[in-house]
């Protein structure tokens, strides 16, 4: 019964991460044009490799120059 308090707080801290990583990846989603529910849900449910596989395979935003190293290569 010692540890109930420590255990709450790290549950605590654990959905308050999740919240905001959901919250991040379901504006991330709208920016670039992909359905903010379906990012939410796999984010949620697939934890971490939801996020893992949102933060590889996420389009590139429009309008916006691609980073390519040898434009700043001298």
């Amino acid at each position: 019964m010692n540890d109930f308090p420590l255990i709450l707080f790290s549950i605590l801290l654990v959905f308050t991460m999740l919240a905001f990583l959901v919250r991040w990846a379901a504006e991330d989603a709208i920016q670039r044009g992909k359905s903010p529910w379906l990012v939410s849900l796999a984010v949620i449910f697939f934890f971490p490799w939801g996020l893992i596989a949102w933060l590889v395979f996420r389009p590139e935003l429009p309008n916006r120059p691609r980073f390519r190293l040898e434009d700043y290569r001298k």
